[in-house]
């Protein structure tokens, strides 16, 4: 979608593009009737006009709005256009450079070293375990929903949050979307049991984060050499973890095992919590908590 500044969507104003994904394009977006400026996430025509899809991203928006945890952006509220389109807003975090706020816009430009990755990982770690103890998966962690905030005056402590909770559900609940053929998960850090359509927990999520910590820390995503989302997926789903070290020689060699068990195609070997697999990171660079 092509969307200009100046654009009205349900009453808020567009002020430009922030970036587009699988399922829409999300915008930094004010207002009429607040002062506080939002992140909008506009879907797409054909996904808009899916039933199916409709019913999953209303549920998914709804348990986003019942989430409080300081890590983690919530759904302000959402919508459909006038033309059918639906919409959803969120706080806007204002990010501590003009490369971007997420991970994976700071890692393109060089500003995520790997000090940087493993607190990311483990900001990012805490806020799903807490999603996770209220029976819910995120079901699209990538560095790209990795949102980093200024830091705060005087301190070294630099926000991070969990964004988009768009394909959210129910710890057990089958995706509606793998039923009709639809997967709009990425590839790239999409756990088995997801692209096969199963019921996920969050040990789905876990190995998202294990394939995002492979990416924050070689600047590649595992099987990042498959020639097409397919051979991709097929990788995930069949093929041994990459080695990191292999990509990035200075590296600890006790990684590979910490994005071996986090990526284990049976999800009873991966890490018990999110929490675990950030430690264990932590660990092989010879970092305490």
């Amino acid at each position: 979608m092509t969307i200009r500044p100046g654009t009205d969507i349900a009453g808020y104003r567009v002020d430009r593009v922030l970036g587009n994904g699988g399922t829409g394009v999300v915008c930094l977006a004010q207002s009429a009737t607040h002062d506080r400026p939002v992140a909008l996430k506009l879907v797409n025509s054909d996904l808009s006009a899916d039933p199916v899809f409709r019913s999953r991203f209303v549920k998914a928006a709804r348990l986003a709005r019942g989430v409080d945890h300081p890590g983690v952006v919530p759904t302000l509220d959402l919508g459909e256009t006038a033309g059918g389109h639906l919409w959803m807003t969120m706080p806007l975090v204002e990010g501590p450079s003009p490369d971007g706020a997420d991970a994976d816009r700071l890692l393109r430009a060089g500003r995520m070293p790997p000090e940087r990755a493993l607190r990311v990982v483990r900001r990012i770690a805490d806020a799903l375990d807490h999603i996770h103890d209220r029976e819910i998966v995120h079901g699209d962690v990538k560095p790209a929903n990795f949102l980093l905030g200024r830091r705060l005056s005087g301190t070294d402590d630099e926000p991070v949050f969990l964004a988009d909770l768009s394909l959210a559900r129910r710890r057990g609940d089958r995706d509606p979307l793998g039923a009709a053929g639809m997967v709009l998960v990425s590839a790239a850090y999409a756990a088995p049991e997801a692209l096969r359509g199963e019921p996920l927990d969050g040990r789905a999520d876990v190995y998202s984060l294990g394939c995002s910590l492979f990416r924050l820390l070689t600047g590649k995503p595992p099987f990042f050499d498959a020639g097409s989302k397919a051979e991709t997926a097929r990788r995930q789903l069949h093929s041994i973890p990459p080695s990191a070290v292999r990509f990035a020689t200075w590296l600890p060699d006790r990684i590979d095992d910490v994005i071996a068990t986090s990526m284990a195609k049976d999800p009873a070997d991966r890490f018990r919590s999110a929490g675990a697999l950030a430690a264990a990171a932590r660990c092989a660079f010879g970092l305490r908590e």
